[in-house]
């Protein structure tokens, strides 16, 4: 048996290659056509705003200024990793997006840290729930936290670094459990004094009224606190208040003008 290839079969397939040849060229001449039109389009775009978005504490003229965007520069030449790494220097900002926005912006989209509390280290900074501290600047929101007090050693500790006290996370954690159970059991505490390692001592915003913590359990501690607040308080003068110790077992223990009491009250001895 003989096997060729038949004549007109090949001719066929030489002259369908050509038809395909004649198609690709003109196809990928224009592609690359379009490519440099559309690179010499870019080149045309220039940066004429700046867009902030996400910004709630730190005014958004502050974030255009530290992202130092090249007006009337070319968009597309534009390095956004640096814009970015401008903004993540600046202590407030936790996370930071940014992108062109055509035809003449750059975008910008931070997360900011979120003050928890402010502290006094031999200068008063903010503090976010992460430990790092924060420049006490004038946010665009007018903030309204508690002072962390009586922490030593903290005074090396700079705008931007994350302190490694364990007095300071301990003061940190106690302040979110209050406003996990509640954000009005939050906003009552005006001050949070460490005490130098002692008795943990928080102080009302009404009033300075001592409310002695202790150490550990602090979620179990304010919740018993809570339930005072919201249900004994009520029925009592708060002005007849001197003290309140979370120091005992299950139990809230007041001193009023007069009297020492403990809530839940305890049930009558008999001997």
């Amino acid at each position: 048996m003989i096997f060729g290839t038949d004549p007109s079969q090949a001719g066929q397939n030489r002259r369908s290659s050509r038809r395909g040849l004649l198609i690709l060229v003109p196809l990928a001449a224009g592609m690359v056509v379009l490519f440099l039109l559309a690179q010499q389009w870019k080149g045309t775009l220039k940066i004429q705003r700046v867009v902030v978005s996400g910004a709630h504490l730190v005014a958004e003229a502050d974030i255009a200024s530290w992202a130092k965007v090249p007006l009337k520069s070319q968009l597309f030449g534009l390095n956004l990793g640096t814009i970015a790494a401008n903004l993540l220097a600046q202590p407030f900002m936790k996370s930071v997006s940014v992108y062109r926005q055509i035809p003449d912006a750059v975008h910008i989209h931070v997360e900011e840290r979120e003050p928890l509390a402010s502290l006094n280290n031999g200068q008063i900074f903010f503090v976010d729930r992460d430990a790092v501290l924060l420049p006490a600047i004038h946010p665009a929101a007018k903030l309204d936290v508690p002072l962390i007090n009586g922490i030593p050693g903290m005074e090396h500790v700079q705008a931007g670094e994350t302190a490694s006290s364990n007095e300071l996370f301990q003061a940190i954690e106690l302040l979110t459990r209050a406003r996990e159970i509640d954000t009005a059991l939050f906003r009552m505490i005006s001050e949070v004094n460490m005490n130098n390692g002692g008795d943990i001592i928080c102080y009302s915003v009404d009033g300075g009224l001592p409310i002695i913590v202790g150490r550990g359990e602090f979620g179990k501690k304010l919740v018993l606190l809570h339930s005072f607040w919201t249900t004994i308080l009520t029925e009592q003068d708060p002005k007849k208040l001197k003290s309140i110790d979370l120091r005992f077992d299950d139990q809230v223990v007041v001193r009023w003008d007069k009297t020492t009491e403990r809530y839940p009250k305890q049930a009558p001895q008999h001997g």
